[in-house]
């Protein structure tokens, strides 16, 4: 996304590919990013176009059939703007993809039916389930609170709401529906 070129320059990472519309990027930035990587990947799109920076970006990883996809993000900004990127993570092409979301203090992982998350307490040891689209069927193990199939999560419900990682790894096995799974550091629960 070209926000994002900003930052990556600022991690100290270097860039391969800059998507977007660049109303937000420097274009003094922009030209030296290009001289010192003359192979650096420009994709400019209309300003008025129809999708968000980040589904153009998802679209191009998607299409290089990655190992694994590591979205950075600072968590700031608009609401509007991290609801929808937070819940395009859960789309069924995205959700199906390696893909983690490193958000401000939170990691945030998509699956859909079929789909098993591998849940790292190095992520952080609070856990937040939340179907979308609909009701999610789901069995989790590793967790203070594990759900089974039996249990039905309902879009919005708050019953996946802050359960605790109990082992060094939680696993959730999607068996109907989509789910987002978001981890943060925080206080065991008592």
């Amino acid at each position: 996304m070209d926000r994002g070129l900003a930052h990556t320059l600022q991690l100290g990472l270097r860039p391969h590919v800059v998507v977007g519309d660049f109303d937000s990027v420097d274009a003094a930035m922009l030209e030296r990013t290009r001289d010192q990587w003359p192979d650096l990947v420009v994709q400019r799109h209309d300003r008025h176009k129809a999708h968000s920076d980040l589904d153009l970006a998802l679209s191009f990883a998607w299409g290089l059939d990655p190992a694994e996809i590591a979205l950075l993000g600072g968590g700031g900004g608009r609401l509007d703007h991290m609801m929808i990127s937070v819940t395009m993570l859960a789309r069924p092409y995205y959700a199906a993809l390696p893909l983690a979301a490193y958000i401000g203090a939170s990691v945030v992982r998509a699956a859909t039916a079929g789909f098993r998350l591998q849940l790292p307490i190095d992520d952080g040891n609070l856990l937040t389930l939340l179907a979308v689209g609909g009701t999610a069927s789901l069995h989790t193990s590793g967790l203070r609170w594990n759900l089974t199939g039996a249990t039905p999560l309902a879009s919005g419900a708050s019953l996946g709401l802050s359960n605790e990682l109990t082992e060094p790894e939680a696993h959730v096995r999607v068996q109907a529906g989509t789910v987002l799974a978001i981890q943060t550091h925080g206080k065991p629960l008592p």
